[in-house]
């Protein structure tokens, strides 16, 4: 008897904290998730099953052909050609360009140089003076 007494007694301390209002959200939050679980499972049920008016015969005849397309498209890797990497072509093969001329421009009549050139023929700098 006595521990019904004291069983009694813990079950009426617990439950002056909890409060109804608790429970009823807690309820409402199982309820809206449980919701959201159903709607992600009817999405996920869906089928997408091919129509009676298409023929699965000649959508595998279409597919059989694409892949002999691609087939031929193969490489001696065995790599696909949408897979390998993109050629570089030479863009001065297709160009007819005169060739770059060799050693100095000759200067015009009536103009001189009057800036020095460094060894690798760029303007010289300036040299500052260094006064006492």
């Amino acid at each position: 008897m006595s521990a019904l007494k004291s069983a009694n007694k813990e079950l009426k301390g617990m439950m002056k904290t909890v409060k109804i209002e608790d429970v009823d959200n807690l309820q409402d939050e199982m309820i809206d998730l449980m919701d959201i679980s159903n709607e992600i499972q009817e999405s996920l049920g869906r089928s997408y099953n091919v129509p009676d008016y298409i023929d699965e015969e000649e959508l595998l005849g279409e597919l059989d052909a694409l892949e002999a397309d691609m087939g031929t498209e193969i490489d001696a890797n065995g790599m696909p050609s949408y897979l390998q990497p993109d050629k570089v072509h030479d863009v001065e093969d297709g160009l007819n360009l005169p060739s770059a001329p060799i050693g100095h421009a000759s200067i015009p009549a009536g103009r001189s140089n009057i800036q020095a050139e460094d060894e690798l023929g760029l303007p010289a700098v300036p040299r500052a003076s260094i006064r006492d």
